[in-house]
């Protein structure tokens, strides 16, 4: 049998168990177990925002019906990309584990601005009908968890915290969101 000198000897106690990654012991730090009350926010935020992302696609733009279609495809490109991209710049900053609270605002501003708009304009649609009321109404409910999730998360922070982070992120998502309710009447104006 062969020795090696840089290997330390065996304990004679228990293994030690492994903890779980991602679970808040009673022994740990403030710091961590709110640090881990973030991680469960941002986890529940980007489910909420694939939630969102994936009604608006398949209800909003109907997008199976536009894969068919590619001329209508081409026209709507746009739309999808500046809805998409929200998302994304959402989730960038919720990658960024500093930059966390621009995405939980965002998030925040998405859900309730598109949330909203959906439940407003279906509810002014006449004359009414069922089956062209229903798919805004998903969309709508789809965006309200990460609403919700994201308001939440804001309790995971001190109550002094600077809300400036929070309140960036709200109006980039009204600028993103926003601009395909204002460019109709743009491209209007400028022809």
């Amino acid at each position: 049998m062969e020795f090696r000198s840089d290997l330390a000897p065996p304990s004679d106690g228990p293994a030690p168990e492994p903890q779980p990654s991602g679970e808040a012991t009673p022994g740990q730090s403030k710091f961590s177990q709110m640090l881990h009350e973030v991680e469960k926010h941002r986890a529940r935020v980007t489910a909420g925002i694939a939630a969102g992302l994936v009604a608006r696609l398949l209800f909003e733009f109907n997008f199976i019906k536009l894969v068919q279609n590619p001329a209508n495809l081409i026209v709507q490109i746009p739309w999808i990309g500046i809805a998409v991209l929200s998302y994304l710049i959402v989730l960038m900053w919720m990658a960024m584990k500093t930059r966390d609270r621009f995405g939980f605002g965002m998030a925040l501003g998405v859900g309730v601005l598109e949330a909203s708009y959906l439940v407003v304009m279906a509810a002014m649609q006449r004359p009414f009908n069922v089956m062209t009321l229903w798919p805004p109404l998903v969309v709508a409910i789809a965006h309200v968890p990460m609403a919700v999730f994201a308001f939440r998360a804001s309790a995971s922070y001190p109550p002094h915290d600077s809300k400036r982070p929070w309140l960036v992120g709200f109006i980039t998502a009204l600028v993103f969101v926003a601009i395909p309710w204002i460019a109709p009447a743009l491209v209007d104006v400028v022809n």
